[in-house]
């Protein structure tokens, strides 16, 4: 890595509770102000660009660089949108969600590309034929996700998609601020603009350490008490509408 000067760090996959994370916007921007080791962060919530386009359009405010984008949720899988500012349809294919993203102009990262929870339908697809992402048009691969599940997908992902002509990024897949930044991409320069030419140019690796039990554990508490409000409100909206 040393002797191609991947200086920079991103990480490229954090969520907020707009979608399913823990904290608010304002909250992780802060925390990652504190952290201070990232030159570049990406807000991609699920099928959802609120938090993402208020992060970006306050990044002077910060000492890191803002790229706007969300995770489109595709029938083949999950597609980290980058450079993007308009939503993205969901339920897509690969090939539509791609195209899309490249519409406005964007760049198009298949997110955790082995992870068996998120589309086991297309596991043995992804490691035996990486070509398909190509030829889908995708731009990067996440070989690195810090918040995979599948035990092994990440070590997988690296070894699939190795000697292949497309890049690799690493991301946290925080839905936390204790884990944003165990995963990140590392590329050539500090700034936004720069990322997307070391991804353009295939100057980009992916590095990181996964989340620890109690993240998963707190994570998982976050969903179960999430589930249980939308299920007492969606009872007591029953409730009222046949009582009205």
């Amino acid at each position: 890595m040393s002797e191609l000067n991947l200086t920079g760090r991103a990480d490229l996959h954090i969520h907020t509770t707009a979608s399913d994370g823990i904290h608010p916007v304002r909250q992780v921007l802060e925390h990652i102000t504190r952290m201070g080791s990232l030159d570049v962060i990406a807000i991609t919530d699920h099928d959802c660009l609120d938090a993402s386009l208020w992060a970006y359009h306050h990044r002077h405010q910060y000492p890191f660089d803002i790229v706007p984008g969300l995770e489109v949720t595709s029938v083949d899988g999950h597609v980290l949108a980058l450079w993007v500012t308009a939503p993205i349809p969901k339920y897509m294919s690969l090939e539509e969600t791609v195209a899309a993203i490249h519409e406005q102009d964007g760049i198009a990262v298949l997110a955790h590309p082995l992870e068996l929870t998120i589309a086991p339908h297309t596991f043995w697809r992804y490691f035996t034929q990486p070509e398909v992402l190509l030829n889908a048009g995708v731009d990067a691969v996440e070989v690195f996700n810090a918040g995979a599940f599948t035990v092994g997908c990440n070590q997988l992902a690296k070894l699939a998609y190795r000697n292949k002509q497309i890049p690799q990024l690493g991301g946290s897949d925080s839905h936390m601020c204790a884990t944003i930044g165990r995963g990140v991409t590392r590329f050539r320069g500090r700034t936004a603009a720069e990322l997307r030419e070391s991804i353009a140019n295939g100057l980009t690796s992916a590095e990181g350490m996964r989340w620890g039990i109690t993240a998963y554990l707190r994570l998982s508490r976050s969903f179960i008490r999430r589930k249980l409000t939308e299920f007492s409100t969606e009872k007591q909206r029953s409730v009222h509408q046949t009582t009205a």
